[in-house]
């Protein structure tokens, strides 16, 4: 049974898993647009520039970080230090992929969980490096892992 005090919260989880999932689609309308323009193809558009190729990376990135918010809100009332260090990592993550937009969205999901459950953040931490801690991150692990991936390219894009 939910409560008043968590349907708040699941609603905001359902916004972000929404948002997250839509990014593909916005580049891929982006890219097309771009495409129509020079009278090419997507592809003939990611293969010219690199830069419109680590975007396209870049988002899709995004619809697997909402596939981590679906357990992380299933595990929220069992094990609510699970989410708030999983979406402290993936905050870090968007930081290193520079989505501003995302890390205000992450930032604001972490808020609400850690107010909505009266955690902080240091005791989540704490309590998840006792239990399994790469376990509970793995997910983000990679995604942190793809957004150095993009960041490496998009510091060597902008080197030339």
């Amino acid at each position: 049974m939910m409560n008043v005090r968590t349907s708040g919260l699941d609603r905001y989880y359902n916004i972000a898993k929404v948002l997250l999932c839509l990014t593909p689609f916005v580049c891929l309308a982006y890219l097309s647009m771009g495409a129509a323009r020079t009278g090419g193809s997507i592809s003939m558009a990611i293969g010219e520039d690199p830069k419109l190729a680590v975007m396209f990376l870049v988002s899709m990135i995004n619809p697997f970080i909402a596939y981590l918010l679906i357990f992380m809100q299933k595990r929220l009332a069992l094990d609510a230090g699970y989410a708030a260090v999983n979406l402290s990592l993936l905050i870090a993550a968007q930081m290193l992929l520079q989505n501003v937009w995302y890390i205000l969205l992450l930032g604001f999901l972490l808020y609400k969980t850690l107010k909505t459950y009266g955690i902080t953040l240091r005791e989540a931490f704490k309590k998840e490096w006792n239990n399994k801690f790469l376990g509970t991150v793995s997910g983000s692990l990679v995604v942190m892992a793809l957004a150095g991936i993009c960041l490496f390219a998009t510091v060597r894009i902008a080197m030339h």
